[in-house]
């Protein structure tokens, strides 16, 4: 299991929607939910990935939380430097 966090100036909806897009198609993993501020693919006690968005002054604080899928979640949080 890991979970990361990392700064973007990104929009909301832009990191979520690149989340979804990344991992989904790296992972097969589905949508199980989806609000403002996260998405959640697979289920909490198997494999998943959920990335949460919190706000900052100038932007969000993006963390990436995963079992199973480690290595992607470290690949996901490069693509935004």
């Amino acid at each position: 299991m890991i979970k990361l966090a990392f700064k973007t100036n990104k929009g909301q909806e832009e990191i979520l929607d690149a989340a979804v897009k990344y991992f989904k198609g790296k992972t097969g993993l589905e949508i199980t939910e989806r609000s403002p501020c996260c998405v959640i693919m697979g289920e909490m006690y198997r494999d998943y990935v959920m990335v949460s968005l919190s706000q900052e002054k100038d932007g969000f604080e993006v963390t990436v939380e995963s079992r199973e899928h480690e290595y992607l979640a470290k690949e996901f949080a490069q693509s935004f430097r």
